[in-house]
């Protein structure tokens, strides 16, 4: 219960961008758009179906936050689980008090409902069934094993940890040469059918599209400005200031444990696969985005667990867990004397969020729900909060940077007879588009109408 009643109270601090984002698209598409076609979103269909049952609960998007705080609860039961069956029964209790609070991770955004933390709820529930598969022998958990490491990649696709981790247990718990084969091609044929499912309804959307959104556009600017070494080392490097913060304590213990835990080749195997696909998964991304790393915290507090519980004395053992727990615990005790003010500029995109619900209210005033808009770029959650639509498919900056029709696509929209009838103007158009054409189009066709909290609205 403590992991949900920390995480409660940002069920009314505002969406982020991406959560923001992510519920217009899924509203679009409940709306009938096209799915990667007007509804643009490089990722995949299990997220945006969660996103859609959750909007289909209350579309005011509060439900959007409710799905983080179950999404935390559940991963709390399952790496106890896990180190339960892995470690032993204290260990396990250690790993999920451990992840109640630190999964909150401020500065990683482990509160909101971004694609990681999605992800890391069948990816986790995978690594706990291979285990049970592994103790009882049934074929039962070994199919859920798989289907909810496959769920995992339906949500981002750099949700590889549960079958990296999955798959290990199972070649580790194969006991007859003879059938040695049978378990890891049950567990992968399991894993096959959510990803299979979300191809074959891409074949039915378009596969070229489908497949240019959630892989092929990355591929295709690999080397580029925008995502060669340079950029990707600047992006890296960039936030990790911030990122150590929520994960240098924990990051240290869990490399205790995994040095402690040398002895035991299964165990070790088993979070090293773990952890190993986490980090393949946080760099497959190439931006850095500071949520990658929620991708990170189950393996690493479970290996932190294992290096807590081996202490002997309680009194020690307590003042361990204490230290892992004292970058979130000191942020959340902060926050409790904190005037409004004060947690706006604390709490991430809580003010910006406040911000942003002034910005749609005036949008609403001075547009009617047919007219179409646009913002310039990446405030997506203006589109959901102003219940308005785009006919620009691309609604975050980096797809604009790595998709060579972006650009040229957003002047021509900005550029023709029935362009948008208002322009946000959250960015600066020279930042966008470099050549100055994007600017010298907005100030041809486009007027300041009104200026709310320093975001000028411009209309045509």
């Amino acid at each position: 219960m403590v992991a949900a009643a920390l995480r409660l109270p940002f069920l009314w601090t505002g969406l982020g961008m991406d959560e923001g984002g992510y519920a217009h698209v899924a509203q679009q598409w409940s709306r009938g758009a096209r799915l990667y076609g007007e509804a643009w979103l490089d990722r995949p269909q299990g997220l945006l179906l969660t996103y859609r049952f959750l909007l289909w609960l209350n579309d005011d998007g509060w439900t959007i936050r409710l799905g983080a705080v179950l999404a935390g609860l559940v991963i709390t039961v399952l790496v106890g689980m896990i180190g339960w069956l892995l470690l032993g029964r204290r260990a396990g209790v250690v790993a999920a008090g451990l992840y109640a609070v630190v999964g909150v991770a401020p500065n990683i955004e482990g509160f909101t409902l971004n694609g990681e933390l999605l992800a890391g709820v069948p990816a986790t529930l995978a690594v706990a069934a291979a285990l049970f598969w592994r103790r009882y022998r049934s074929a039962g958990w070994l199919v859920t094993a798989g289907l909810s490491a496959g769920v995992a990649i339906t949500m981002k696709p750099s949700g590889l940890d549960g079958i990296t981790a999955g798959l290990v247990v199972v070649l580790l718990g194969a006991r007859s040469r003879r059938l040695a084969g049978v378990p890891p091609a049950l567990f992968l044929g399991a894993t096959a059918v959510p990803v299979g499912l979300s191809a074959l309804h891409g074949w039915h959307l378009g596969w070229r599209e489908y497949w240019t959104a959630l892989v092929g556009y990355q591929f295709a600017a690999m080397g580029g400005s925008a995502a060669g070494p340079a950029a990707r080392w600047a992006d890296f490097t960039g936030g990790l200031g911030p990122i150590a913060r929520d994960l240098a304590v924990v990051a240290a213990l869990a490399g205790v444990g995994l040095w402690l835990l040398r002895g035991s080749r299964p165990a070790r195997w088993v979070l090293l696969a773990w952890l190993g696909g986490a980090v393949l998964g946080v760099n497959a991304g190439g931006s850095y985005w500071p949520h990658y790393y929620v991708q990170l915290l189950p393996p690493l507090t479970v290996l932190a667990a294992a290096a807590i519980a081996v202490i002997g004395r309680p009194r020690l053992r307590i003042a361990a867990a204490a230290v892992a727990l004292l970058p979130q615990l000191a942020w959340l005790a902060v926050l409790v004397p904190a005037t409004s003010d004060e947690r706006q500029r604390r709490i991430p995109y809580h003010g910006l969020a406040r911000r942003d619900e002034r910005i749609a209210a005036a949008i609403r005033t001075e547009t009617s729900p047919n007219e179409r808009i646009f913002v310039l770029v990446s405030q997506t959650n203006l589109y959901f909060l102003a219940q308005r639509t785009t006919d620009y498919p691309y609604l975050w900056g980096k797809p604009i940077e790595k998709i060579p029709e972006a650009l040229p696509r957003m002047r021509g929209m900005l550029d023709a007879p029935d362009r948008p009838v208002l322009v946000v103007l959250v960015t600066d158009p020279g930042k966008v588009d470099r050549s100055g054409e994007l600017g010298r189009i907005l100030a041809e066709h486009y007027r300041i109408r009104r200026v709310v909290e320093g975001v000028p609205l411009l209309t045509a």
